[in-house]
């Protein structure tokens, strides 16, 4: 059982999958940088034709959703590579405020895309590598720093995140 900010985390019961993130923050141009580069073993959410996975990245000031970005959803498969890159505008002043969360949802032609897992990096991150890897960024400006996370449940990240209530 590992413990953040007071919260115990049970190792997954279910492995939701991981993603791998490159995060840079310039401070000249106030801006944050994330690559989404890979995700692995993602949850299937339709066992008949496997995922199509995309991530859903969305900036959160405080409490307030500022920004939403995806990247384009990869057809069959539960191990996509992405290799895309977002850029969000944050002013240096601000960016201890920042908190980026990052959904993969399987796309979903029929009905709403199926929720598949969760990760918050910044001012509410939803664990302690999340809260590692910003750290490891905002000690290495102008620097990409490239991290794994295994994606955590909507529930596990609602309940210890304010910033994963902020967003669908």
């Amino acid at each position: 059982l590992a413990t953040f900010n007071g919260f115990s985390f049970p190792q997954n019961e279910v492995e939701l999958g991981e993603l791998l993130l490159s995060l840079n923050y310039l401070p000249s141009a106030g801006r944050l940088n994330v690559d989404i580069i890979r995700a692995k073993q993602l949850l299937q959410t339709d066992v008949s034709q496997g995922s199509d996975p995309f991530v859903k990245i969305q900036l959160v000031h405080g409490l307030k959703l500022v920004k939403t970005k995806k990247t384009s959803f990869l057809r069959g498969t539960i191990d996509p590579f992405y290799n895309e890159s977002f850029s969000f505008k944050v002013p240096q002043e601000e960016l201890e405020n920042a908190s980026l969360v990052f959904t993969v949802f399987g796309h979903n032609m029929k009905s709403s895309n199926d929720f598949i897992g969760r990760i918050v990096i910044g001012q509410y991150s939803s664990g302690p590598s999340e809260s590692n890897h910003w750290r490891r960024m905002l000690n290495t400006h102008r620097t990409a720093v490239e991290q794994w996370h295994s994606l955590r449940s909507r529930a596990e990240c609602d309940r210890v995140s304010p910033a994963s209530l902020e967003v669908t």
